[in-house]
């Protein structure tokens, strides 16, 4: 399917952006000169920053300019009602389903066959190597890990975040339990180990240092279901097994789920599941009570709309006799209560998690803005996919989810969940969600080509190893025609990755051969690995790829081992 580029766009982008992009690009080529040749008349010790900011404002970053709203394409599917049904069902199932196959936490056959597949002695073996990898006894230079005061983390550091551990419990008792099943009662950082504490490797190294924790894995959203597998001595924490990865999570977010807890939210998910629209959706219960944020890309049950009413104040509500309490499918009551705001817009309202002060997993009901959730699956438009890129774009990177932002895998996570469709956590699996066509063995020119020619716009993600973009279109530049794609980056960098050009969030951008602010970055399009998934196509259907290798398996992936 084309996508609508608006035609005063296509034609005077080229002009208007050399002019812009030169000036611009003169400065930021004589910063990053100064920076790399340091004048030696002054201190020859201070070293290279290795840090400088890239032009962005050379791009066009207007949602509408790219995915037109005029365009006679604008409401029509980019997926299939059929493939879309299919990645739903899919995703439904990797939360809540309950067959042999299907890969919830909330799943005994999933827990038992898969997750305890080795008795527990891979998930041991996991936690002593990444004991290992943050341990910086023998290790110099690059393989050091720093606090957040610069300092290598000691020897007593990781002896204590060990012992704290307990790594032998993880083989105790390796069966599954319904005790042990749990949901995510607000955003919870996922940890390779249970510490608040961030590991950077040396921020004087290209890449390394803020933001790049190195202990930070991934987030869990409000309303995930989890799987207990372990606990930190203290309690602080629990081990966890999300939809997504395995990692240790604070236990204060977490709240067990007795038997009807998971029958009252599974059936209520199975009638009617949403997905927030949004950047982020505060989220009151029914008493008033915030509960959380809710990020782009939460799925929490709906219950009903609310039409647009004026609702009484809270003062002249006192007194009122409470109306009926509402109660989901199989379920206890769920609570109810009046609002207190007048002339309110339509509204969903939702169920939302809540936790006692034992740790048990409660039902709260939440109104929530009919614009800040939708059902699901959410029709797959060109009009859908710009709404949530509008209400993406121009937010700050945030690796592994840090301070609640999305990096370049999340950020497609977080966009494609309301379609229904389920993305693996990171760059490199998220390759096993469409049909793959490897470009790898083919020069930058022959993969921009291929892109323009053959790519599907809006269902194309492009894998360039450590970072995945998705392919919105095609613009051009002096009568060619050159892929734009959207994408959540930290930077770009040189052939020889010695500094970076810091983007730092969400953007768009077109995929050029050579980067014109500057000769010396390498081209998106020029990395070693190159590989394209196509979302919705046929499992194995051919397609002509130039110089393409054979397609390789997808990698495993450390940070899900039971897949």
């Amino acid at each position: 399917m084309p996508v609508a580029v608006p035609s005063r766009l296509a034609r005077a982008w080229p002009n208007t952006w050399r002019a812009t992009a030169f000036s611009v690009a003169f400065a930021a080529l004589a910063s990053l000169a100064a920076c790399s040749n340091p004048s030696q008349t002054h201190d020859a010790h201070v070293p290279v920053d290795v840090i400088a900011l890239f032009p962005i404002g050379a791009y066009d970053q207007n949602v509408d300019h790219w995915l037109e709203p005029d365009s006679p394409g604008y409401d029509r599917p980019f997926l299939s009602p059929a493939d879309q049904q299919a990645h739903f069902q899919a995703l439904y199932a990797r939360y809540f389903g309950t067959g042999t196959s299907a890969p919830s936490p909330w799943n005994s056959a999933y827990v038992a066959m898969r997750v305890y597949r080795q008795q527990g002695a891979d998930i041991a073996a996991l936690q002593q190597r990444r004991i290992a990898r943050f341990d910086n006894t023998g290790k110099s230079g690059a393989a050091i890990g720093y606090g957040e005061n610069f300092r290598p983390h000691d020897k007593a550091w990781i002896d204590t975040i060990a012992q704290n551990m307990n790594v032998a419990q993880f083989t105790e008792a390796p069966v599954y339990r319904p005790a042990r099943r749990a949901i995510a009662t607000t955003n919870l950082m996922v940890r390779e180990l249970p510490t608040t504490d961030p590991s950077f490797y040396d921020h004087r190294l290209a890449g390394e240092g803020y933001p790049f924790d190195n202990l930070q894995i991934s987030a869990v959203r409000p309303g995930t279901p989890l799987y207990v597998l372990g606990s930190s001595a203290d309690g602080a924490w629990h081990y966890v097994q999300t939809p997504d990865v395995q990692g240790w999570v604070r236990s204060d977010g977490v709240g067990m789920a007795s038997e009807r807890f998971v029958d009252t939210w599974r059936a209520a998910a199975a009638k009617s599941l949403g997905a927030v629209i949004v950047a982020s959706a505060p989220v009151r219960d029914g008493h008033g009570v915030f509960r959380f944020d809710a990020p782009a890309g939460t799925l929490l049950p709906i219950v009903s709309l609310v039409p647009q009413v004026a609702l009484m104040p809270a003062n002249a509500a006192r007194g009122v006799k409470k109306p009926p309490t509402a109660t989901a499918p199989d379920a206890s009551p769920i609570a109810s209560e009046p609002g207190i705001a007048a002339d309110t817009p339509p509204s969903r309202e939702i169920l939302v998690p809540a936790r006692d002060a034992e740790g048990q997993a409660l039902i709260r009901t939440a109104a929530i803005g009919d614009a800040q959730i939708a059902p699901m699956p959410l029709a797959a438009t060109p009009r859908h996919l710009a709404t949530l890129m509008k209400t993406l774009i121009g937010r700050p990177y945030g690796w592994g989810n840090s301070g609640l932002y999305n990096d370049c895998s999340s950020e497609l996570q977080s966009i494609f969940a309301a379609f229904g469709v389920w993305l693996p956590r990171h760059s490199s699996t998220q390759m096993s969600a469409g049909r793959m066509i490897d470009l790898s063995a083919s020069t930058p020119a022959q993969r921009l080509d291929y892109l323009a020619t053959h790519g599907e716009p809006l269902r194309t993600l492009i894998y360039i190893g450590g970072h995945v973009m998705l392919y919105i279109g095609n613009t051009t530049r002096d009568g060619v025609a050159v892929p734009v794609v959207y994408q959540d980056v930290w930077g770009l960098r040189p052939a020889d990755n010695s500094r970076r050009a810091v983007i730092g969030g969400s953007v768009i951008l077109p995929l050029f051969e050579r980067i014109p602010e500057d000769g010396t970055l390498q081209s998106l399009a020029a990395t070693p690995t190159f590989q394209l998934s196509i979302l919705g196509a046929p499992t194995g259907a051919a397609a002509p790829s130039p110089g393409s290798a054979p397609v390789p398996a997808a990698p495993a992936d450390e940070d899900n081992p039971a897949g």
